[in-house]
C-alpha cells in the first residue's frame, strides 16, 4: 500500500497545475482530481520568524492563521508583510472561535461582530503594504517624468494630483468569506467550514440559488421571512444577519447542547436530523469535548475546507507571476534589465515551468537541517541516538551528536528536471552571471564565486520519513543530501552559468542576542564545535562567532534558541581610564598617539553624531554595502553597473546625511567621509580632517559621470580605515560595537623615508589586488570584515616579504592600525559616555484582574508602559510597553507564573536606546553617598549591564569581594 501511495505522489509530481506549494505532503483527492500538497509548517513564535521567510520562499502560497480571541498581533503583521514580499499568495484561516463560546461566552451576534473587525484589522494590513507599494511606483513614474521634461526642455507641465490608487484593481488582495479564501474553524475541536458549505446546504432546504447566498451570507443580510427575501439593512432594522441566522446559532446551539447542558436528547435529535453517525462509547465519555469532537469532525471536517480552498484559490508553480521571477533573479543594485541577455532568456523558461531534459535545471536551497544518518532511507537501521551534554552557568543542554554529513537540504526546483548524479554549479551571492553560455565543466575554472557539486541523493518528504527519488521535475518540493560541504544557509544551484544567485531571503528578525557557550567538560569541545556548526548551517537567522579570546559566541533573535541568559548591550561613550605614556590628549578633546617606532603620529578626535544620522545610517545599511562594493572595484581598476533607482536612492541618502548634518563643525562633513564601520557598513562615521589630503569618495559612485581629477590614495591609507574598523567592532566599555560615533582624523604625521614607504606600498597594492574568495560560504556581513582587516595582512605580508618596514615593533602597517584603534579609543573615552540597550516593544493581553502584577513584572525588569487600552467587546486589556532585551529572559514565563496564564507577552524587537544613567558616576555629596551608598551600584542599571557583560567575557570588573566577614552581633543577647 505504501509503495502505491509512493507511486502515485511520483506520478504527481509531474503534473504541475495539480501541484501546491504551501510549504508533511498529502495526497488528497478533490472533485474527482488528485492534488500533491507541499506543505511547509513554521513556528508562529516571533523568534522563529525567520523559518517562516525560509518557508515562504520555496512556496506559492501560504495559510495564514489568526487567533479569533487575541485578533491580529503584531506577528501576524511580520508573516502578512513576508508572503508579500515574496509576492505569494495568502488565504486566512480565523482559528479558536470556541473560545469566544467557551471562554468568553459570547452570543453569536457579538462573535459576528468581533469577527468582522478581525477581518477588518487583516485586510488593513494587506491594503497598507498595497497603498505603499502604488505609491513608490507613482513616485517613480513622476521622477522619470520630471527628468524626461527636464531632458526635452518642456515649461509647461501639467501635474497630475491622482495617486493611482483608482486605476488600479486591488479586489483580489483582500479576504473576504464570499470569495472562498476565509476558513472560520476550532482545530482543537475538528471542526471548520466556508461560506460556500452553507450556501449549498441552504440553497437545496430554502430553494434560493446558492450564488445569491454566497454573495449574502457575510455581510449586512437579513431573511425576511414573511417575503422569503434576503434583503440589505440587518444592523438598521435591528435584524440578525444571514450568517449569524443560518451558520452561527446552529454552532452555538451544538455547544450549548453538548458541551454546557450536556442534553442527550438534544444532542441525539441533532445527530439524527445531521444524518452522522456517533459511536456509542463517545456518547457515554464524561469529557463533553470528545462526543463534540466526534460530531464536529463529520458535520464540518477541517481539513476539508481548508484543502478545498488551498486547491481552488492558490496557484499552482505554473502560474508564478513575472514580477516574482525579476525580483528573484535581480540580486543586490541590479536592475533585471540590466543583467546579460542569455539570463533575460530565462524568466520565459521560469514561466513555463519547463521540466524538459533540455531546459536548465534551476533549483534554490532556502535552508538545510541535519538529521540522523540512520533516519536515511540507504541506511535504516532502529538504534537510540547519542547525545552529549554541555553546559554554562548550571545550565545543562543535550545536542545530538550527530555523524558528520547527515544534512538534509530542503529546495525548490523552479526549472527543468533534476536527476540524481548530475553535475551542477553553486552560486555565491557574489557571483555575476556572464554574457555567455557553455557547459558547467568548461566554464568553472574561470568564474569565480562558484562551485561545481554533484546532487547524490533525492528525496520525498514525507514528514519524518523519507524516500529515495530517482528524479523530480520543476515545481516540487523536495529534499537533496550530499552538498553540505558547498552550501551555508541557503544557495543557488543551477546547470547555466547565466543564472545570476537569487536575492537573499527577507529576514523580519534582527539577530541581536549573544551567548557564550562552552561545554560542561573540556574534553567534549570538539562535539560542541560541531554542534555549533550544525546550529549555523541549520539556522538561517543564527551566527556563530569565536572570539579572539577563544570564546564561542551564538547570536539569534531570541532567547528560545539560546542555551543560557546573557546582557546584550551596545555602547556610544567609554569608561574613564588614565591614559598611558605616549598619549596626549588636550582641553578639545583631540588625542595625539605615536607608533612605537616613532615614525607616524595620528590625531583623532570623537564626535557624537545626531541621533537622526545614526537612525539614517542603520536605515540604509545596504546602500554602504553598494556604494563599498563599487570602491572596492574601482580600486581594482573595474567597473561595477549600479542601475539607476540605487544611484538616486544613494543620492537621495547624501542629500539626507547633509541636512541632519548642520552647523559649523559638520561644515562639509559628507564629502570627507573616509569610511562607515564597523564591517564597512555600520552607523559610526570615520572623517579625513587632514589638512592637504584629498582622498577618493565614499560617493564615486555618483561622480563616475563627471570628469574630475583622480584622487591619490596616500601610502597606509588602508591601515587607518583598518584602525577605525578594529575600534569601532569593540569598544572599550565592554568589547561591544559602537554606535553614532565620528571620529575625525585630523593630523596624520609620517616619517617614513620615500623608497621604504614606495616599497612597502607596491607590496601592499599587489596583494590587494587579489580578490578574497578563500571562504565562499561566509555572509556577505563576514565577507566584508574580513575584506576590512585583510588590508592590515596584506601589508603586513608584503613588508615582511622585503624585510623594509619591520623592526623590532613589528610591521609599520600592524603599528599604524594598532595605533589608530588605540586613538579613536582613548578619543571616545575623553568624551561623556553612554550605553545603548536593545529594547523589545511588548504587547500583552490580558484581564482586569491581573493588571497589577502584568504591571510589577514590567516595573521589575525595568519596563515601562507606553499604552493601555480595553479591547472591545471583552474583558481583556492590552498593554504597550518597552522592554530591555537584556531582562528579556524569563519573562514570558514569569508573565504567566504570576498571572496564573492569564496574559500572554508578545515581544518584538524595536529599537536602540541610550540609557540615561551614567556606567562610571560615583557619589560626591553626602547626601547621594546616604541615599545610594558607597559605589551607587544598587541602583545603576548601565553599571550593572556593563559589568555582567564583562564578567562574562572575563574583563576586569572592579568589584568589592568580603573574604572574612563575622556574624553582627547585639549588645543585649549573645547571638
Amino acid at each position: 500500500e505504501r509503495l502505491n501511495d509512493l507511486e502515485k505522489i511520483i506520478a504527481l509530481q509531474k503534473k504541475t497545475p495539480h501541484i501546491r506549494n504551501l510549504c508533511i505532503l498529502a495526497h488528497v483527492d478533490h472533485g474527482g482530481n488528485n492534488y500533491l500538497i507541499n506543505l511547509i509548517d513554521s513556528p508562529g513564535h516571533v523568534d522563529f520568524s525567520s523559518e517562516v521567510s525560509t518557508a515562504v520562499r520555496l512556496c506559492d502560497g501560504a495559510i495564514v492563521v489568526v487567533d479569533a480571541v487575541e485578533g491580529v498581533c503584531p506577528q501576524t503583521q511580520v508573516v502578512l508583510r513576508q508572503a508579500w514580499l515574496e509576492n505569494i499568495r495568502p488565504v486566512l484561516v480565523i482559528n479558536k472561535i470556541d473560545r469566544l463560546i467557551v471562554e468568553l461566552k459570547l452570543t453569536s451576534q457579538e462573535a459576528f461582530t468581533h469577527l468582522q473587525k478581525i477581518l477588518e484589522q487583516v485586510n488593513a494590513v494587506t491594503g497598507s503594504l498595497f497603498t505603499s507599494k502604488v505609491l513608490e511606483e507613482r513616485a517613480e513614474k513622476d521622477a522619470e517624468a520630471q527628468s524626461s521634461c527636464t531632458e526635452n526642455g518642456s515649461g509647461d507641465q501639467v501635474y497630475d494630483w491622482s495617486a493611482g490608487l483608482e486605476e488600479t484593481d486591488d479586489s483580489d488582495l483582500y479576504f473576504s468569506p464570499d470569495r472562498g479564501n476565509v476558513v472560520f474553524a476550532s482545530a482543537i475541536d475538528g471542526w471548520g467550514f466556508r461560506i460556500h458549505q452553507f450556501a449549498e446546504m441552504y440553497s437545496q432546504k430554502m430553494g434560493i440559488r446558492s450564488s445569491v447566498l454566497l454573495k449574502t451570507l457575510w455581510g449586512d443580510f437579513y431573511l425576511n421571512a414573511k417575503a422569503q427575501k434576503i434583503m440589505k439593512g440587518a444592523q438598521s432594522k435591528g435584524k440578525k444577519p444571514l450568517f449569524v441566522q443560518l451558520v452561527l446559532d446552529n454552532i452555538w446551539s451544538m455547544y450549548d447542547a453538548v458541551v454546557t447542558r450536556r442534553d442527550k436528547e438534544k444532542v441525539e435529535k441533532m445527530v439524527t436530523s445531521l444524518g452522522l453517525k456517533v459511536m456509542s462509547r463517545d456518547l457515554r465519555h464524561s469529557d463533553p469535548k470528545v462526543l463534540l469532537s466526534a460530531i464536529c469532525s463529520q458535520w464540518l471536517p477541517v481539513s476539508q475546507a481548508v484543502l478545498s480552498m488551498v486547491c481552488e484559490k492558490l496557484p499552482c508553480p505554473a502560474e508564478i507571476s513575472a514580477e516574482r521571477v525579476e525580483k528573484l533573479m535581480s540580486v543586490g543594485a541590479r536592475r533585471f534589465d540590466s543583467l546579460p541577455e542569455k539570463t533575460q532568456e530565462l524568466k520565459k523558461a521560469f514561466l513555463d515551468c519547463s521540466a524538459d531534459d533540455t531546459a536548465p535545471v534551476i533549483v534554490f536551497v532556502s535552508k538545510m537541517f541535519a538529521v540522523d544518518s540512520k533516519a536515511l532511507p540507504q541506511n535504516k537501521q532502529s538504534s537510540d541516538k547519542n547525545f552529549t551534554k554541555f553546559s554554562r552557568y548550571k545550565n545543562t543542554v543535550e545536542i545530538p551528536d550527530y555523524p558528520v554529513g547527515s544534512y538534509l537540504i530542503p529546495v525548490r526546483i523552479l526549472l527543468g528536471l533534476v536527476p540524481k548524479d548530475k553535475r551542477n554549479s553553486k552560486r555565491n551571492p557574489t557571483y555575476i552571471p556572464s554574457g555567455f553560455c557553455c557547459s558547467v565543466a568548461d566554464v568553472l575554472p574561470s568564474i569565480p564565486h562558484m562551485a561545481c557539486c554533484t546532487v547524490d541523493r533525492l528525496y520525498l518528504l514525507m514528514g519524518r520519513e523519507l524516500e529515495d527519488l530517482d528524479e523530480v521535475p520543476s515545481g516540487n518540493v523536495l529534499g537533496i543530501g550530499g552538498m553540505e560541504e558547498f552550501i551555508l544557509k541557503s544557495a543557488t544551484i543551477s546547470t547555466s552559468p547565466s543564472c545570476p544567485p537569487f536575492t537573499p531571503l527577507n529576514f523580519e528578525a534582527t539577530p541581536i542576542v549573544r551567548v557564550a557557550v562552552e561545554p560542561k567538560h573540556p574534553s567534549e569541545m570538539p562535539k560542541l564545535v560541531r554542534g555549533m556548526r550544525l546550529l549555523n548551517q541549520a539556522d538561517p537567522c543564527a551566527e556563530v562567532l569565536i572570539q579572539e579570546t577563544g570564546e564561542h559566541v551564538l547570536v539569534t533573535a531570541g532567547e528560545i534558541c539560546l542555551f543560557q541568559k546573557v546582557a546584550v548591550i551596545h555602547q556610544v561613550k567609554e569608561e574613564q581610564t588614565k591614559y598611558p605614556e605616549g598619549v596626549q590628549v588636550d582641553s578639545t578633546g583631540l588625542v595625539t598617539l605615536t607608533t612605537p617606532n616613532k615614525m607616524a603620529t595620528v590625531g583623532v578626535r570623537a564626535i557624537p553624531l545626531p541621533e537622526e544620522v545614526t537612525r539614517l545610517l542603520e536605515d540604509n545599511v545596504e546602500l554602504i554595502r553598494t556604494m563599498e562594493q563599487f570602491s572596492l572595484f574601482a580600486w581594482e581598476d573595474k567597473t561595477l553597473d549600479i542601475n539607476q533607482k540605487i544611484l538616486e536612492n544613494i543620492q537621495e541618502f547624501k542629500v539626507k546625511l547633509e541636512s541632519n548634518l548642520q552647523g559649523r563643525k559638520w561644515r562639509g562633513a559628507v564629502e570627507r567621509i573616509w569610511a562607515f564601520g564597523p564591517r564597512r557598513c555600520g552607523p559610526n562615521i570615520l572623517l579625513n580632517s587632514v589638512e592637504g589630503y584629498r582622498r577618493p569618495s565614499v560617493w564615486q559612485c555618483l561622480e563616475r559621470e563627471k570628469e574630475t581629477e583622480k584622487a591619490e590614495i596616500r601610502d597606509f591609507d588602508n591601515s587607518i580605515a583598518s584602525g577605525f574598523q578594529l575600534a569601532t567592532l569593540s569598544g572599550p566599555m565592554c568589547e561591544e560595537p559602537l554606535m553614532g560615533v565620528c571620529f575625525s582624523v585630523e593630523t596624520w604625521d609620517m616619517k617614513l623615508s620615500a623608497p621604504l614607504a614606495q616599497q612597502d606600498s607596491i607590496d601592499e597594492d599587489s596583494q590587494t589586488a587579489e580578490p578574497n574568495i578563500d571562504n565562499q560560504n561566509e555572509s556577505s556581513d563576514t565577507h566584508e570584515t574580513n575584506a576590512s582587516s585583510a588590508s592590515s595582512n596584506r601589508s603586513r605580508s608584503g613588508a615582511e616579504a622585503t624585510g623594509s618596514s619591520v623592526d623590532c615593533y613589528g610591521p609599520f602597517s600592524g603599528q599604524l592600525i594598532a595605533a589608530m584603534k588605540e586613538a579613536c579609543r582613548y578619543a571616545f573615552q575623553a568624551k561623556p559616555q553612554r550605553l545603548m540597550a536593545a529594547m523589545y516593544t511588548c504587547e500583552i493581553m490580558a484581564t482586569a484582574e491581573v493588571l497589577g502584577r502584568v504591571y510589577a513584572v514590567l516595573s521589575k525588569r525595568e519596563g515601562r508602559v507606553l499604552q493601555e487600552e480595553m479591547k472591545e467587546g471583552t474583558d481583556m486589556f492590552i498593554i504597550k510597553a518597552v522592554l530591555p532585551v537584556a531582562e528579556s529572559f524569563g519573562f514570558a514565563d514569569e508573565i504567566r507564573k504570576r498571572t496564573s496564564g492569564l496574559a500572554s507577552p508578545q515581544l518584538v524587537f524595536s529599537h536602540w536606546e541610550v540609557i540615561s544613567s551614567d556606567p562610571f558616576w560615583v557619589p560626591t555629596t553626602e547626601e547621594e553617598y546616604l541615599h545610594f551608598g558607597e559605589k551607587a551600584d544598587s541602583s545603576n542599571q548601565a553599571l550593572k549591564y556593563m559589568n555582567a557583560v564583562r564578567r562574562r567575557k572575563g574583563l576586569y570588573v572592579e568589584e568589592k569581594i568580603v573574604e572574612h566577614a563575622e556574624k553582627q552581633r547585639t549588645l543585649s543577647k549573645n547571638k
